[in-house]
């Protein structure tokens, strides 16, 4: 079996073996990671059923860490989960964290788990700053440059329900996300032949909002095509409301299926 596929069957829990005995999971949709190898694979289990995946999107290995994203029809509706895999010292998985997106179709994956398992309800209460354990490794001490966009980039939020084109509009798209969530805080940004995947950390309302990029260069190395994942689902809620105060003006309605991005503001 290959490492890519060890990653991926790791991450629909049908590999329990590549886990660590003390693996630690981050799920997108609930803030405590979960601890020990016997939970981590129910839960893997349960969400890779609720998300509708099964064969992965992309995969991408190095000494480290593994990425892997699939896309799924999760409660009917189109749902995009990006794991990142951290290598223990023995070579099998010490920890797992998932992003996921777009938020309003997550939200319906989150409904239907919660509404079974108490977990997925009760663990999102935001009465004080969230600040996350993980994913391992910390931060850059340095800036990654990140390529341009070219001119008919298309970008897949985290919280957009439609695909936003072209480098103008996509432009704004991301001064938008810079003024609401601040600065990035750089955990990885890697290479893999024409694309490259990025972890980073960002703040919304005094929490911590974790996002994931898997970008598609193009022959002149611009960003073709930007994926964008985010961890915890409570706090993609803010920033969705924060953005569309910003841009409902610019965005149809296309991208804002759902529930009104207001509620999680308590605005609407």
């Amino acid at each position: 079996m290959s490492k890519d596929s060890d990653a991926a069957k790791a991450v629909l829990g049908q590999f329990p073996a590549a886990l660590t005995e003390t693996v630690s999971l981050a799920t997108p949709l609930t803030l405590s990671r979960i601890e020990g190898r016997d939970q981590a694979v129910l839960v893997l289990r349960e969400l890779a059923e609720s998300f509708g995946i099964g064969e992965p999107e992309f995969v991408a290995t190095d000494d480290q860490r593994a990425f892997v994203t699939f896309v799924g029809r999760g409660q009917g509706r189109e749902v995009g989960l990006f794991a990142v895999l951290t290598r223990g010292s023995e070579g099998t998985y010490s920890a797992v964290d998932l992003y996921a997106r777009p938020w309003p179709f997550v939200k319906l994956v989150r409904d239907h788990l919660a509404a079974s398992d108490k977990r997925f309800h009760n663990d999102i209460d935001l009465s004080v700053p969230y600040v996350p354990a993980g994913p391992p490794g910390g931060f850059r001490t340095d800036t990654p440059g990140l390529p341009g966009l070219s001119a008919d980039v298309a970008f897949h939020s985290p919280v957009l329900t439609d695909t936003a084109g072209g480098g103008g509009l996509v432009g704004v798209i991301l001064m938008a996300v810079e003024e609401i969530s601040g600065a990035p805080r750089f955990r990885v940004a890697t290479r893999f032949g024409n694309a490259s995947v990025v972890l980073y950390d960002a703040t919304v309302h005094g929490h911590t909002w974790q996002l994931g990029l898997v970008i598609g260069l193009d022959g002149n190395d611009e960003i073709a095509d930007m994926r964008v994942y985010s961890r915890p689902w409570p706090v993609a809620a803010l920033f969705r409301g924060e953005v569309y105060k910003l841009l409902r003006d610019r965005l149809g309605p296309q991208y804002w299926q759902g529930e009104n991005p207001l509620v999680a503001l308590g605005e609407e």
